[in-house]
């Protein structure tokens, strides 16, 4: 089992949620979709933000190697449980067939976190 967490205080990424172009770096466009259904966009972009990180923190890798944020995808099923898209290529190298992955993300005002487990 591993386990990766992550917490942020959610103005640290109000440069990213105030730009189209800045948040197309981090995210992608289903998760940017997703994103602006929200009119408190920024604690989900932050809480977004802390589960790919937690995810690569879980795999020991972080983003280094060629591992990016837009590679990590974070989206969510019909009852907005959050989930990793394991169909990036890169992603496929680091999780075993057999593996799992499981995220929750929370966030309030002011901080955002999210932890993964990958068993």
């Amino acid at each position: 089992m591993k386990v990766g967490i992550d917490v942020l205080e959610n103005n640290r990424l109000q440069d990213i949620a105030s730009s189209e172009i800045k948040l197309a770096k981090v995210f992608t466009p289903a998760e940017i979709n997703y994103l602006n259904t929200f009119s408190h966009k920024l604690t989900h972009i932050t809480g977004n933000f802390c589960a790919k990180e937690a995810f690569v923190k879980a795999l020991h890798t972080g983003f280094k190697n060629g591992l990016t944020p837009l590679d990590v995808e974070i989206l969510h099923n019909e009852q907005g449980m959050p989930y990793v898209n394991l169909n990036n290529s890169k992603i496929k190298k680091l999780i075993l067939e057999t593996e799992k992955v499981e995220i929750s993300i929370s966030h309030s005002t002011t901080i955002s976190t999210a932890i993964c487990i990958i068993y």
